[in-house]
């Protein structure tokens, strides 16, 4: 019979492995690595660029109050739409392309579509791509998987689908309804040359006093701002 020492230890040698691997999933679905499939979080670059992009909207009056902003700072952003907010507001979303901005996927009803079967992942993102193109979205649409969550089954239906997966280089924890200070702070310590800049929309308050600030402190540094598809054409330029 072994000693009780050595079952500790066994034990705690298990309990090890297990936390290990947990630990090790959860850094591949919430990390910065994507196992295949052509996705974007940053480009290579030196040149003072960055992508803004907006996700969970069309909301009003969030989303049209952020359209305001970005037009009295003269720039273009992405903005991420979830289906069944599209086919709430339809008129935000058109007017989101209206004033010259970009339209992407953020699938329909916001799930975590890591352990979803292939057929229900794919099935969020039609669904809100038919969404798209009814209130005029044309060419490629880019996605943004929702809590930027994957692990195998998402990338799969991306790469079936032909479509290129879109995370933020940036993060300020805007869940935690942090002050606008905190969000500020957080984003210009992380933001580097070809840095995809991540906010969401439909939040408001703070939110907008944030990118307000950090779209002022950018472009005082001498950072520009283009779009998802522009960063695309950079990295992929056969596509």
């Amino acid at each position: 019979m072994p000693a009780p020492r050595a079952i500790l230890t066994g034990t705690a040698v298990a309990l090890f492995v297990v936390l290990a691997t947990a630990a090790g999933v959860r850094q591949l679905i919430n990390g910065p690595i994507q196992l295949f499939g052509d996705h974007l979080r940053r480009i290579d670059t030196t040149e003072k660029i960055v992508a803004l992009t907006f996700d969970d909207g069309p909301i009003p009056p969030n989303t049209l109050r952020m359209l305001d902003l970005l037009d009295r700072h003269q720039i273009k952003a992405t903005f991420f739409m979830m289906g069944r907010n599209v086919e709430r507001w339809p008129d935000v979303a058109r007017e989101v392309l209206a004033r010259g901005h970009e339209v992407g996927n953020h699938s329909y009803s916001h799930p975590r579509l890591v352990f979803m079967r292939p057929s229900r992942v794919r099935e969020e993102i039609e669904r809100t791509d038919a969404l798209l193109r009814g209130v005029g979205v044309t060419g490629d649409i880019y996605f943004s998987p929702p809590h930027g969550a994957k692990l195998v089954v998402l990338p799969y239906v991306l790469v079936k689908m032909q479509k290129i997966a879109i995370y933020s280089y940036t993060d300020p924890k805007e869940w935690k309804r942090p002050s606008a200070d905190v969000m500020v702070e957080r984003v210009l310590l992380q933001v580097r040359p070809g840095a995809v800049v991540g906010f969401h929309d439909v939040l408001g308050g703070e939110t907008l006093v944030a990118v307000d600030r950090v779209v002022t402190t950018l472009k005082a540094e001498g950072y520009r701002f283009e779009k998802i598809s522009n960063f695309v054409e950079r990295v992929f330029p056969n596509r």
